[in-house]
């Protein structure tokens, strides 16, 4: 089939016969054979691009989570090292000789010797020293010592 064109320079309508050239079935096998791996490896760069993209999404979330992690841990770092600083201020307030004397007396009821109330004994390597006591005292270790002899012998 032929097409009409225009022919500018004149009015009248011209027909020229379209260019065809003629193969031997070369195109029609090498073609689809062409089509089918320009298909493929456009599936291919698209599933490495969606893997990429996954795999960067993916990174980023665990990204975030852990800068949360360290957000929080830094929190915890600097309440930690605040109540350090603030016992090891009350600590060295507290241990000063001047302090020290202060709480003694004043939050513990504890009250300065008096020097007459102190008796200092030096022994000699093989001193002993025996404590005798009274009647009485000795009366309610034996009565003591036999109530419980008694009540041990009631348990099963």
């Amino acid at each position: 089939m032929t097409s009409a064109a225009y022919q500018i320079n004149n009015t009248q309508y011209v027909r020229r016969a379209p260019r065809v050239r003629v193969v031997r079935g070369g195109r029609f096998r090498l073609g689809r054979a062409k089509d089918v791996l320009h298909q493929m490896a456009s599936v291919l760069v698209v599933a490495v691009l969606l893997a990429l993209i996954t795999a960067i999404v993916a990174s980023q979330a665990k990204l975030t989570e852990l800068s949360g992690e360290i957000d929080a841990t830094r929190s915890d770092l600097a309440d930690a090292q605040t109540t350090y600083e603030y016992l090891s201020g009350k600590m060295d307030e507290i241990s000063n000789s001047a302090n020290i004397d202060e709480v003694a007396q004043n939050r513990l009821g504890l009250v300065k010797t008096d020097p007459s109330q102190v008796t200092y004994i030096r022994l000699d390597d093989e001193s002993i020293i025996e404590k005798t006591g009274s009647k009485t005292d000795e009366i309610l270790d034996e009565l003591y010592t036999a109530a419980l002899s008694l009540i041990g012998s009631f348990e099963p």
